[in-house]
């Protein structure tokens, strides 16, 4: 409902293309927020999963919880530019369902934070039902952003830009899938919190740069627009 009320106020406003350029970056910046963490700790913290991060009693848990629901608010703004930057048909809805999830799913994911510290079991029932939600919420956020990806590859591939087609292309499979898989399988298989911590961080930093890559698009399309007969 709070996504359907953001896209329904925004619907009708044209951005200018700072201002595309301005989420789409911000939201990047604050999706990535392990390296406001890594900074305030003193650059340590890198091979600490982004979870245990934003669990309860962490030093900056509260900041990290915060710059995510940030992301997600920004990411609903940029959306109406994102869905005028692409022609209209399924592909366009696809992607900004998948970024409205996306966000949404952020959010929830940062309102019910990981009870469980690193090393620490979730011993209760409440406590393992908070981690099973947490582990849901991002799981459905991370999937459906990439679903985004994808449909734009599908629909650039081959009407173009081709720049954008293989952007969408390389972060769908080696940020969506290769990481993932690689991240599921040190998270859930191995004792390896290190490297899945690191693996992490490649996925994270290829959803960043998906945001920014929008804010691109949508600054670019909004420029277009913004343009007369008499400007080309």
């Amino acid at each position: 409902m709070a996504a359907g009320r953001v896209l329904l106020l925004t619907g009708g406003m044209r951005m200018r293309p700072v201002a595309c350029l301005a989420l789409g970056t911000a939201a990047a910046l604050l999706y990535s927020n392990f390296l406001i963490d890594w900074v305030l700790r003193g650059f340590t913290g890198m091979d600490i999963v982004v979870s245990y991060l934003e669990t309860p009693g962490e030093p900056f848990s509260t900041l990290l919880r915060v710059t995510s629901v940030l992301c997600g608010v920004l990411v609903l703004l940029l959306l109406p530019a994102v869905r005028r930057a692409f022609p209209p048909g399924r592909p366009n809805q696809v992607l900004v369902v998948s970024c409205a999830v996306f966000a949404a799913g952020a959010a929830l994911a940062a309102a019910i934070p990981m009870p469980c510290g690193l090393g620490e079991g979730c011993l209760t029932d409440l406590d393992r039902l908070e981690a099973d939600l947490h582990d849901a919420a991002s799981t459905l956020s991370e999937t459906a952003l990439f679903i985004g990806v994808a449909a734009v590859w599908w629909q650039t591939r081959t009407t173009g830009p081709a720049w954008l087609a293989r952007v969408a292309w390389w972060l769908f499979w080696i940020a969506g899938v290769l990481a993932t898989a690689v991240f599921g399988y040190f998270g859930l298989l191995t004792d390896e919190q290190a490297l899945t911590a690191y693996v992490q961080r490649v996925h994270i930093l290829g959803v960043s740069i998906w945001l920014v890559i929008l804010g691109v698009v949508a600054a670019r399309s909004a420029a277009s627009i913004g343009r007369g007969p008499g400007d080309e």
